[in-house]
């Protein structure tokens, strides 16, 4: 990949990023005014708020990695009203009750459309920006814009007048980086003096729906009241001594693969003669609860010693049932100690032994293999023999 490419790959996805963070940020800050508006990620525009299914709110979103200054010949201002005048011409809305914002890290020219455009306008603000932007669609010869401008050009003045009434610019708002900030801001309330990690935690819930929503058939509306609802969960999670939980797309969980056949938890479920089905969702879940155990860690979120001193509880527990069946059942014959292990096993996966405030099978379980990986505990009652050889590669 030659230099140009690159940048303009990062580029591209530094404009994705920005617009789910802006998105975000909005429905964080519209929640306070209209909890029940629902966010549309392209479908109307870059991002959309809906009351009753009708666009209340359109946004362009314009992120630029370096500075730069945008006039009325720039193509980030012809592409949005290019984008504008489709959806005006379409109906896809009613434009005497629709406000289109175009948000941008960049800075409008001193005395050019944009600049008449920022909040607060007024009335005569607007009436020189039509005539700024007429004179732009006429004179400019961008190939990049002409299709943008025609489009705007066949606009009676009247609709364009319109057009330009609505609309509301933002420029040189906080970049990729300084959004995050802002972010933070909006969740002081719901977890003081730890925003910069709800934050990261919000936003990973964020992305993993807003990339479900943009493949999905149906609807891409998304509720404000989602928003609220998963920033007091994730604040409720990080309240003193609690322990926050993430969603396996966040923690890039692995799935089962051919290789893992060599791992030692799962010979041990191989010993018992457990079906596939039943070992790959046992992998699952040991890597699930390996990133999640690995993910505290790295976030200091962990007391020294407790994750050494949770899994002594569980393997305290195992012992103790490992000894009460093979006191109760004496297994003696082959099939009595597949028996045995699959209750054994059984019994382990269906355990909820918590971590604080964090209770769950999942973690449990794959903490469990996580032992049985080490040999610390087994499911068959001759694991210790049956699996010797990897004790001695261990040692």
């Amino acid at each position: 990949m030659d230099q140009n490419s690159k940048y303009s790959a990062g580029g591209s996805l530094a404009g994705y990023l920005f617009q789910c963070r802006l998105a975000l940020l909005r429905g964080l800050e519209l929640a306070r005014k209209s909890p029940a508006s629902v966010i549309s990620i392209e479908k109307f525009d870059d991002i959309a708020f809906e009351t009753e299914d009708v666009a209340k709110c359109l946004i362009q979103a314009k992120h630029h990695i370096t500075a730069k200054s945008v006039d009325n010949k720039s193509v980030d201002v012809w592409k949005t009203l290019g984008i504008w005048t489709d959806s005006f011409n379409a109906g896809v809305f009613q434009a005497e009750k629709t406000s289109f914002f175009l948000i941008t890290t960049a800075t409008a020219a001193d005395g050019s459309a944009l600049a008449n455009l920022r909040e607060g306008a007024s009335q005569q603000n607007r009436a020189e920006a039509f005539d700024f932007l007429r004179k732009a669609a006429e004179e400019s010869d961008n190939k990049t814009t002409a299709a943008a401008r025609q489009k705007f050009l066949k606009l009676t003045d009247d609709e364009a007048r319109l057009l330009i009434s609505r609309i509301v610019v933002y420029d040189n708002h906080p970049n990729l980086t300084d959004v995050t900030s802002d972010i933070e801001a909006e969740l002081i309330l719901v977890a003081p003096g730890k925003t910069a990690l709800a934050a990261q935690y919000l936003e990973g819930w964020w992305l993993n729906v807003v990339g479900k929503q943009l493949v999905a058939a149906q609807s891409s509306a998304i509720p404000v009241q989602h928003i609220i609802t998963k920033a007091n969960e994730i604040g409720h999670t990080l309240k003193k001594d609690a322990l926050p939980l993430d969603d396996p797309e966040a923690l890039e969980v692995k799935g089962y693969s051919d290789g893992d056949e060599k791992r030692v938890f799962v010979r041990q479920m191989r010993a018992i003669q457990l079906a596939d089905r039943h070992v790959e969702s046992a992998v699952y879940d040991y890597y699930r609860a390996y990133a999640q155990r690995s993910k505290w860690a790295r976030e200091n979120l962990i007391l020294e010693n407790e994750l050494g001193d949770y899994d002594r509880k569980l393997e305290d527990s195992w012992q103790r049932k490992f000894d009460g069946e093979c006191i109760a059942a004496e297994p003696q014959s082959d099939a009595d100690k597949l028996k045995l292990g699959k209750t054994l096993y059984v019994w382990a996966s269906q355990e909820s032994v918590g971590i604080r405030n964090v209770v769950e099978k999942w973690i449990t379980a794959g903490s469990f293999h996580g032992l049985s990986d080490q040999l610390r505990i087994g499911w068959h009652p001759d694991f210790q023999v049956l699996l010797k050889d990897a004790e001695m590669e261990d040692a």
